[in-house]
């Protein structure tokens, strides 16, 4: 009797030393999704455009595609990897089998920061949005510190009610996230083809000179992309939930980090453009927002931001999903902290205490920490480090692997390269 296609990725895992005990049943899209929303372009280029354009103006575009290239290149390792080892715990497992134990307990402990760090940021980020949405379009005042924590449990209670029901709202959050791209875009065409007259190259740049851009400012330039092109990792992560990991996790990784990659440029040159209304460059600390609310008014400015608020909390479902997958995968190993009461799986099969923990953290997090700033910024530069630790694992993999992807050692190198630039 042939065995099913769960049945044999069951059988893959046994190989690896593990039983099934999270339910698999992700397909293609919600392993995409989950990639896509914890990427969150829309969340990235709405929070961070102002800063990346005050470095650089019109180069923004330039910064945004060197960051692209230099992730499509960390992409395409950690697809390779998820087809040689489609664990849950990725960078912590693959490390811990390539080089040795120590090396995968530091890259997923880096990682792990990174997600714990980061899921309060975003809680707190939506509970601003929304607190500033009340308040702007029903005048209610209610603290923004209330509406975060409020977030926290919910996604937590979302995650307890198991795998398909994350599944089911984060592909919901995704689409709605997709369609919320698709109208920014249609709206900033809108602004281009009636609001901006005489357009040419040599007036965008006429301020910003690329000679007179400096190291530094460059540097700095490329935050934008390198903060919000991260988390198409998060696939990977969810491997011993999805059907037939080894075909479609690399697909998800590649997908959506080229998908957003595609959507976050075409935002920033006409972002970029109609900065050309002078209006919008003096004192404005967020261009997006103050464009859309002046031009379309509260009405749809208002409609606009329900998308932005969707895929907002899309990333934080996905964050979550993705920081309790790494504390199962470690606790399981035993190399966590109490890892017997942290591997738990309940009636669901989902880790339990591994969301109960993440929702207690990021609720101290935002009580403690009055600016959100001082832990998230651990975020980015912990995760960059993970993935410095990643790709000098993948040096040790060995070239048997004919059917699937194959990084040559140099583009490996070039790529760890990259990633220590970043950090720096």
């Amino acid at each position: 009797m042939s065995l099913s296609k769960v049945d044999k990725d069951s059988k893959l895992l046994a190989k690896f030393g593990y039983r099934q005990d999270l339910n698999r049943s992700m397909k293609g899209f919600s392993s995409f999704a989950i990639s896509f929303s914890l990427i969150s372009i829309l969340t990235g280029i709405f929070a961070n455009f102002h800063f990346g354009y005050s470095e650089v103006g019109p180069w923004i575009s330039i910064s945004w595609l060197i960051v692209f290239i230099g992730q499509f290149f960390v992409a395409l390792i950690m697809a390779e990897l998820s087809i040689r080892f489609p664990i849950s715990g990725y960078g912590y497992q693959w490390s811990s089998r390539l080089v040795n134990s120590k090396l995968g307990f530091a890259t997923g402990w880096l990682l792990l920061m990174q997600f714990l760090t980061g899921f309060p940021g975003i809680c707190k980020t939506l509970g601003i949005v929304l607190s500033d949405f009340l308040s702007q379009v029903f005048s209610l005042e209610v603290s923004d510190i209330t509406i975060s924590i409020i977030i926290i449990w919910v996604i937590t209670l979302i995650h307890k009610n198991g795998i398909k029901m994350v599944s089911y709202i984060n592909n919901i959050g995704v689409i709605t996230e997709i369609i919320g791209v698709i109208l920014l875009i249609f709206a900033l065409g809108f602004f281009m083809t009636n609001g901006v007259e005489d357009f040419s190259i040599s007036k965008m740049t006429n301020d910003f000179k690329i000679s007179d851009i400096g190291f530094e400012s460059f540097a700095l330039s490329i935050l934008l992309g390198a903060w919000c092109l991260t988390g198409f990792e998060a696939a990977a992560d969810m491997s011993e939930e999805t059907k037939n990991p080894t075909k479609i996790v690399p697909k998800s990784i590649i997908n959506s980090l080229l998908t957003s990659g595609f959507f976050g440029i075409v935002i920033i040159i006409f972002s970029v453009i109609l900065l050309q209304k002078d209006i919008y460059m003096n004192g404005s600390e967020n261009f997006l927002t103050d464009l859309l609310r002046n031009e379309f008014g509260v009405l749809i400015y208002s409609v606009i931001l329900l998308f932005v608020i969707a895929a907002i909390f899309a990333c934080g479902v996905a964050c979550m999903a993705t920081a309790s997958r790494l504390i199962f995968s470690m606790s399981r190993d035993s190399v966590l902290p109490n890892s017997t009461w942290l591997k738990t799986i309940d009636k669901n099969k989902s880790p339990v205490n591994s969301l109960i923990l993440i929702g207690v953290l990021a609720t101290l997090f935002i009580i403690i920490f009055n600016k959100i700033e001082v832990i998230t910024s651990v975020s980015a530069i912990a995760g960059y480090i993970g993935y410095c630790g990643i790709i000098f694992s993948s040096f040790y993999l060995n070239n048997d692997n004919k059917d699937g992807i194959r990084t040559p050692k140099y583009v490996k190198f070039f790529t760890l390269l990259w990633c220590v630039f970043v950090v720096l």
